[in-house]
C-alpha cells in the first residue's frame, strides 16, 4: 500500500462526514502550538487538497516541522515529497535522507516501514544512492516490502543474500525498539 493510499484510508477512519473543516481547524491550532502529530495531518491535509486545492507550500512547511521533532510519518511523506517533486524540486538524495529518518523509528507503527521499503526502492533503482542490492535487500527486510525482498533476492548472489542477512541484524541491534 502507497503512503498516499494509506494516508487517504486512515484520514476516511479518522474523520466522520461533515468533519473535515473543524478537525482541520483543530490541526491548525494544535500544529501552532508545536504538536507533531497535528503538524504531520496538517501537512497530509494541504498535500492531499482536504477542504481546499492542494497547497504544497503548506504541507513542505507542516511536514517539515513534523518530521523535524521526529514523526517517522512526516518525514516518510517528506520523503515521498521529494521523490515525486511536489512543490519542490525532484530530489532523490533528500528522499533518501528523509526516508531514513523515517525507517530508524522502532517499533514501526507505520512510517518506519514504509521509510524503509522506499529507502529500499531507491537503494534496489540507484536513486539519489549508489545502487546496491544488498542494501536494498536489508530494507526491505526491515519494511513491510516482501513482494520487494523477493524482487532484489533474484539479482543478488548467495553471498549478497548472507552479506545482507547480517546487515539486517546489525542494524536491529543498532535500532532496538523504544
Amino acid at each position: 500500500m502507497t503512503f498516499k493510499i494509506l494516508v487517504s484510508v486512515l484520514f476516511a477512519a479518522a474523520l466522520a462526514p461533515g468533519q473535515t473543516a473543524s478537525q482541520l481547524n483543530k490541526w491548525k491550532n494544535d500544529a501552532e502550538r508545536g504538536d507533531a502529530r497535528a503538524q504531520f495531518w496538517l501537512g497530509v491535509a494541504f498535500e492531499r487538497g482536504w477542504g481546499s486545492p492542494p497547497d504544497f507550500a503548506q504541507a513542505l512547511r507542516w511536514l517539515s516541522q513534523s518530521a523535524v521533532q521526529g514523526n517517522a510519518d512526516a518525514q516518510n511523506a517528506l520523503g515521498q515529497m521529494y521523490e515525486d517533486g511536489e512543490g519542490v524540486p525532484k530530489d532523490y538524495t533528500q528522499a533518501a535522507k528523509w526516508y531514513g529518518a523515517a525507517c530508524g523509528h522502532r517499533p514501526d507503527y507505520g512510517g518506519a516501514g514504509q521509510g524503509c521499503n522506499n529507502l529500499g526502492s531507491l537503494y534496489l533503482e540507484g536513486l539519489g544512492v549508489k545502487q546496491n542490492y544488498v542494501e536494498a535487500y536489508k530494507y526491505f527486510k526491515l519494511g513491510p516490502g516482501a513482494s520487494n525482498l523477493r524482487l532484489v533476492k533474484t539479482r543478488m548472489t548467495a553471498r549478497e543474500v548472507a552479506e545482507a542477512e547480517r546487515r539486517t541484524e546489525l542494524w536491529l541491534r543498532d535500532h532496538p525498539d523504544q
